[in-house]
This record gives structure tokens, C-alpha cells and sequence, in this order.
């Protein structure tokens, strides 16, 4: 009898105690509100907050409460969802915040101050307003509220959404990304008429619109589509004194006396859908039932947010590292990392059950990238190990990486043009996923008629394809290097030097012929990996004369002609790839022209103002003025190649204040009157001359695998070494839950080592 009671005792300690370490390892994590970003004003925001729901996404205008650019596919939306006006006043927004479950809103008009939240409910196409009144006089007040409710919203479900998916106009559907939509909702509140020469709609010219057709149905205002099947509808929570209909929606009154000191709540919802009556009797739930409709939608964030943290959840076939360390700012921007992947996944595309969308909310609805995704290629397979295979097979079966960029999962077919990258971005996902899981047999998997090892090799050696050695002005032994043609659009796109023979890419075929070696020499194939060794070499002597000296490099165009270029993904991919074989002065120089041209305080410049085509590059992710957000990563990443990991730390830490906003985005760019010095001050980009910046980006997952591969180390090769390089000096901290080959480990560093303990969970 005492025996048992020893062993029941033993088993409850052991118990209990795993418990309460799974729950003090669980308290690393921030809580959403920590995570979230932080009250920024308006004149000083360039992009407005965004709304996500797991399948929809939307961008928040500077009035209390219409929301633009609605897509939840293959519904979306045109125009706005209607402007509140109090005492005939359109109340602009002064300050914003960024949460994952909602958009928050501060104005004041008159005598009252206005705090409104909206929120998406999740995985429903419906969207919820409370907008809270208070007087701040000291009489009572005549409150007059006006508001327009515009149910512009179309279906879309006959051909792929593409990035630049379609949106209903006055005119119809388009896919034209003109400023007219913009314009409209940039100038709400403003009283304008025209816009850059572009006339502007009013409310009721929208609301006017014959494509559309509206009833008044037990006091909910349902709009029909006569070119689509969509039907939107809305719903007031409190009855109007009057409801005029339109065609596209209502508009409705209400007067109010508000005493000193007392708060209105004002609610009102939106649903949408191609059914009627489904529709009626959802937007009629969400308005019957609003408070747990809203409180619901916090919650199933919060939910997520730690389930993806925990091993054998729901929501992941894997799960994300939690962080534990007493460096605030770097954790900070860990933690963004990881809450941006958790926003931006979708689960309601038929053509996979979880995608990450690589941004939006102006484009790419039902989008995923190849080079976005391989930004963060290491963090795929430790949260999702099974939708990472499931994808990368999918990609290798149905897309042809010649003619696209990526893939639209509403569709399932290829999107977009061809990339340069594409070939390494593919190459770089299954490299991490197989590293990582283990899944050695994947490469004897049969996509498009080959082996996913014979597609590998192929991309390896695709520079030989690209080559232009022995054509007329390409004679010299150094054209046999890939040449990446003239069409800037397959690059970097804005830059118009940045073509024919680069650095960067030639450097990515150097690592991925290596990476070949390797994993033939695994396997017996000698000879192969022999042949693959000496082309690296060979190619690596040519790469290493494009050096221009003074820490740049040169692109080589036909007939010999050399042009400098001044721009990081040269410094980002012959540092990260050949970092082992520079020579230290070459490394030297090349980290003193990254501090001396492109690092400012706390962001930094993918190209250099001093670059000669500085002026030509008007886009805040490759030009003078900003960067694509995976940049800094991979910049650390080099940095940590080449020797210099204290400098990379302090480079990840000093981003920190760029988080503020919310989650990593296209690009951040450098605005301001220093924005060409190294105080430039920093912020979400909205758009420039050749095009809009996405307000939400998995490109800036990035910056997670920089702590887990770069500071601790966690890198495993096909060696089957898992931290094949020392982790960086002057970081302490743990990584709970790190899945390697279908176990979860902790990783401890200190004093820059790396110890790796098997959980038992």
C-alpha cells in the first residue's frame, strides 16, 4: 500500500510539474496587447492601420469609421463602407493602434471626443463598428449622427484573383489599379472635388450607382449585385429616426442630448456573402448577439496567438520557438515576427487548408510568393511541417517557376511573372524543410515527371541556361556567369542598373551547387558532387572579380562594360553565401561601405544615395529611401557569415522602434527632413511611383529565423549538424520548443555557446 502511494505521489509531482514548467516557459510570451503596436498619430503615418480575419483583409480610412479595400476571396469590395458624420462634421482621425483583432480609432469633433474599434469577425465575412461618444463639455449637447452604409462588394470566382485582384467600380469590375479608389478615400472629409485631375466620387454618387440594387428589410439595409451573385447586407443596433435607400446602400439619422461626461456607444455591422437569406441571418446574429460577436473576436486572436506556441496544437502541424530572454527589444522584434505569420494566414482557400499570404491589403488576397517565402524558410518547417511539404510539392508539380512568381490559391495556378530568384527561392524552402524535418525521402517524391532531386540539380545548374558565354560581346570567360537579361522587372524592378550579370543571384547558385555536393556525396554519388565542387569553384573565381573595391560590386553587361552598383543584395548574398572565403579586407570594406551608405539608427537603405542610379529607384523597398522588410534580416545573416555578429545584434536591436506600428510590412521607408542621413526617421510606406506598398508582408518573418538561426545558431545542415556555426556572443537566452526531425528540443545559450536538451512534452 505504501509503495502505490509513493509511486501515485512520484506520478502527480512529475505531473504537476511538468505542468507548471509548461506554464513558466509560456510566460515569455507577450500577451497581444503587449505584442500590439502603439497610438501613432496621422501626421505622422503615412499607411493606415489594416483588418485581418484568417481569410479576409481590409485597410482602415482617416475617418471614425469606413473601412476600403476590402477582399476576402472571392468577395471584394470598391470604394468605402460609408463615412459618419456627427453634427454635420466628418470627425478625421488624430492617432491610430494596430492590434490583430482591431483597428482603433481616436477623433474629436466639436464637444466630443470619439474612440471607435473595428474589428473582422474571424473567418466570417462580416465586419463589426463600436464607435464610443463622449461629451466633454460641461452643458448638455445636441449630438446629430449621419451615417452612410455602402455595400460595394462583388464576387469574383471565375478566374484567379492574381496580386492585383479584381474590385467592383461605378463603371463595373476592374483590376486596373488606378488612383480613383485611392483618391476617393484619401480625400474623405475633405470636401474635394478633384483630386490630381482625377474627379472624385462623393458618397452619393456611390451610393447612386445602378449596378447595385438595395431594399430595407426589417430595418437592415440589403444590397443585391446585378453583375455578381454578392449580396451585403448591414445592421443598426439602434433604430434611426430616418433610413433612406439607395441603390449600393442607406444612409441613416439619429439626434441624441448627451449630458456632460456621458458616453454614447454607437454599433452597427456588415456581412456579406452570395446568399440571402444566409446573409440577412448572419448580419441579423452579429447585431442581435454584438457584444459576444465583438468579445469573440479578441478571443479567438488571444487563443491562437498562444496555440501557436504550444506543441501538438490545432491550429499547426508544428509550432513557433517561444523566446526567452531579458533583452526587451530584441524580443520585441522576435515576437512581431512570429505575430505577422500568424496574421496573415488565411484558412478559408480551396486550394490549401493554412497559406501564409505573402501581403495586402491593396493586392494579393490568396497569393503566396516564392521569394517571400523563402525569406523565411527555416521557420516554415518548425511551425507547419506538413503544409510546408504539402506546399513545396504543389509548387514543384503545378508551377512552372519560368513563368510565375507564385501561386494564387483560389485558383491553384501559377501567378504573376518570372523572377530571377525563383529557382533559389524554391531551392532555399526545401533545403530548410528537409534540414529541418528530416524528410530525406522528399527528394525521391515524383512532381511534374521528376524527382524532386533531379528538379534540385536542374535548379543548381540553371545559370548554365542563362549564360551568355561565346554570343557576340560576351566572348570573355567572365559571361559564363548567369545573366539575368535587361528586364528589371524580374529583379529588383525599380532599379534600372541592377540587370545582366549580378553578384547576388550568381552567388546563390555558387551555395546551391555546394548544397548539391553535399547531399550527392549522402548519397554515393561521387562523381556528381565532384562535378558540382569544381563549377562552384570555377564559378566562385569569376564572381570574386566583379569586386569594385572600396566594399561594392560591379554588374557586368555585354560587350564589357562594367557599372557599379551600390546596393545591398550584392553585400546580403556574396556575404551570407561566401562570407567563409573573403578575404578579410574585401570583408572589411564591404561592412564599412553597409555603415558608412546604407545602415541608418534604426532602419536602412537598399540601395545607396550615392548609387548612379539613386534618383531613378523611386520605391521604398529597393531604393535610397527605405528597404523591402526582409533586408535587414538577411543583412544580419550576412553580417553574422562574414564575422562580425556583435554588429548584426545591434543592428536587430536598434529596429525595435519600427515595430511600433504593427506588423512587418513591404517596406519601411525613410521620411523626414534627415531622411537622407542616418536619423532618418522611419515608417510604413504607402506608395510611390511605381506602385503601393503592402501595409502587412511575410517577408519580415524574416527577422525570427535571424534569432533562431543567426544568435543561437539553430541551422542544421545535411551534415546533420544542428548548429554548424558558433551562436553569437553577447545574447543570453533560451528557445523552448524547437521541432528537429519530429522532436522538440530547448536551445540555451550563453557565453556563446549553445547547449541542446530534448523536451519532454
Amino acid at each position: 500500500m505504501r509503495k502505490t502511494v509513493c509511486c501515485v505521489i512520484l506520478f502527480l509531482g512529475v505531473l504537476f510539474g511538468g505542468c507548471v514548467q509548461k506554464q513558466q516557459i509560456k510566460q515569455n510570451i507577450p500577451t497581444l496587447e503587449e505584442a500590439s503596436g502603439i497610438w501613432m498619430g496621422t501626421d505622422t503615418t503615412a499607411m493606415e492601420p489594416s483588418l485581418r480575419n484568417f481569410q479576409g483583409q481590409a485597410l482602415i480610412n482617416r475617418d471614425i469609421c469606413s473601412v476600403s479595400w476590402i477582399a476576402s476571396a472571392p468577395y471584394a469590395g470598391g470604394y468605402h463602407t460609408g463615412v459618419m458624420k456627427i453634427n454635420g462634421k466628418v470627425p478625421l482621425v488624430n492617432s491610430f493602434r494596430w492590434q490583430p483583432w482591431q483597428a482603433l480609432r481616436k477623433s474629436s469633433v466639436d464637444s466630443f471626443d470619439i474612440f471607435s474599434s473595428t474589428r473582422m469577425v474571424p473567418e466570417e465575412n462580416g465586419i463589426l463598428w463600436q464607435i464610443e461618444i463622449t461629451n466633454k463639455s460641461r452643458k448638455i449637447e445636441d449630438l446629430a449622427i449621419e451615417l452612410d452604409l455602402i455595400g460595394f462588394i462583388s464576387k469574383y470566382d471565375e478566374d484567379c484573383f492574381g496580386w492585383v485582384y479584381p474590385i467592383p467600380k461605378t463603371n463595373g469590375k476592374t483590376t486596373e489599379r488606378n488612383l480613383e479608389v485611392e483618391n476617393v478615400r484619401k480625400s474623405i472629409g475633405k470636401n474635394n472635388k478633384f483630386y490630381k485631375d482625377i474627379k472624385l466620387l462623393s458618397d452619393i454618387e456611390i451610393l447612386s450607382c445602378p449596378k447595385y440594387s438595395a431594399k430595407n428589410e426589417d430595418g437592415k439595409i440589403i444590397i443585391s449585385d446585378s453583375e455578381t451573385e454578392a449580396v451585403t447586407a448591414f445592421a443598426l443596433n439602434d433604430k434611426p429616426d430616418s433610413l433612406a435607400v439607395f441603390n449600393s446602400g442607406g444612409s441613416g439619422r439619429w439626434n441624441y442630448k448627451i449630458k456632460p461626461g456621458e458616453k454614447y456607444v454607437f454599433k452597427y455591422c456588415m456581412a456579406f456573402g452570395d446568399n440571402k437569406r444566409i446573409v440577412f441571418d448572419k448580419v441579423n446574429d452579429f447585431s442581435r448577439n454584438f457584444n459576444r460577436w465583438f468579445d469573440y473576436t479578441e478571443k479567438v486572436w488571444n487563443d491562437r496567438w498562444y496555440k501557436m506556441f504550444t506543441p501538438d496544437n490545432t491550429l499547426f502541424s508544428g509550432c513557433a520557438p517561444i523566446l526567452e530572454t531579458q533583452d526587451k527589444k530584441a524580443s520585441r522584434v522576435y515576437y512581431t515576427s512570429m505575430l505577422t505569420m500568424l496574421y496573415l494566414l488565411n484558412t478559408n482557400l480551396p486550394f490549401q487548408e493554412r497559406v501564409i499570404l505573402t501581403g495586402g491589403p491593396r493586392g494579393g488576397a490568396s497569393i503566396a510568393f516564392f521569394w517571400d517565402n523563402a525569406e523565411w524558410a527555416a521557420i516554415q518547417p518548425l511551425t507547419d511541417p506538413e503544409i510546408t511539404r504539402k506546399q513545396l510539392f504543389d509548387w514543384m508539380n503545378v508551377v512552372d517557376p519560368q513563368k510565375y512568381f507564385g501561386r494564387d490559391y483560389l485558383c491553384g495556378e501559377g501567378v504573376g511573372n518570372a523572377y530571377v530568384a525563383n529557382y533559389w527561392a524554391i531551392f532555399q524552402l526545401i533545403h530548410s524543410y528537409i534540414t529541418i524535418t528530416g524528410d530525406y525521402d522528399f527528394l525521391n517524391e515524383k512532381a511534374n515527371g521528376k524527382t524532386i532531386l533531379e528538379s534540385l540539380d536542374e535548379y543548381a545548374v540553371n545559370w548554365q541556361n542563362l549564360s551568355l558565354f561565346g554570343q557576340e560581346g560576351c566572348e570573355n570567360d567572365m559571361y559564363k556567369l548567369a545573366d539575368f537579361g535587361d528586364d528589371k522587372n524580374n529583379l529588383l524592378e525599380c532599379v534600372p542598373t541592377y540587370k545582366h550579370i549580378v553578384p547576388s543571384f550568381n552567388a546563390g547558385y555558387i551555395w546551391m551547387m555546394r548544397e548539391m555536393s553535399r547531399i550527392y556525396k549522402s548519397r554515393g554519388n561521387t562523381q556528381r558532387a565532384i562535378e558540382l565542387e569544381n563549377m562552384s569553384d570555377e564559378m566562385t573565381a569569376r564572381l570574386l572579380k566583379l569586386y569594385a573595391g572600396n566594399g561594392v560590386w560591379n554588374a557586368l553587361y555585354p560587350n564589357n562594360q562594367t557599372v557599379e552598383i551600390r546596393h545591398v543584395l550584392d553585400f546580403m548574398f556574396v556575404g551570407r553565401y561566401l562570407g567563409n572565403i573573403l578575404t578579410d579586407d574585401i570583408k572589411s570594406e564591404m561592412v564599412d561601405f553597409l555603415e558608412r551608405e546604407l545602415l541608418t539608427d534604426t532602419w536602412m537603405r537598399a540601395q545607396s544615395i550615392n548609387d548612379i542610379a539613386a534618383e531613378y529607384s523611386d520605391r521604398s523597398d529597393h531604393g535610397p529611401l527605405g528597404a523591402f522588410d526582409a533586408w535587414p534580416a538577411e543583412t544580419m545573416l550576412a553580417l553574422i557569415n562574414m564575422g562580425f555578429p556583435e554588429k548584426a545584434l545591434d543592428f536587430y536591436r536598434a529596429i525595435e522602434p519600427v515595430t511600433y506600428e504593427g506588423t512587418w510590412s513591404q517596406s519601411h521607408e525613410l521620411w523626414g527632413g534627415n531622411k537622407r542621413n542616418k536619423n532618418a526617421r522611419v515608417r510604413i510606406a504607402d506608395i510611390s511611383k511605381e506602385g503601393w506598398n503592402a501595409r502587412d508582408a511575410s517577408a519580415g518573418i524574416a527577422m525570427a529565423q535571424v534569432m533562431i538561426k543567426g544568435f543561437f545558431g539553430f541551422d542544421p545542415d545535411f551534415d546533420g549538424n544542428l548548429i554548424p556555426k558558433a551562436p553569437v556572443a553577447g545574447f543570453e537566452g533560451k528557445l523552448h520548443h524547437v521541432l528537429y526531425k519530429g522532436e522538440y528540443y530547448s536551445i540555451v545559450l550563453k557565453n556563446g555557446i549553445s547547449e541542446i536538451r530534448k523536451e519532454e512534452y
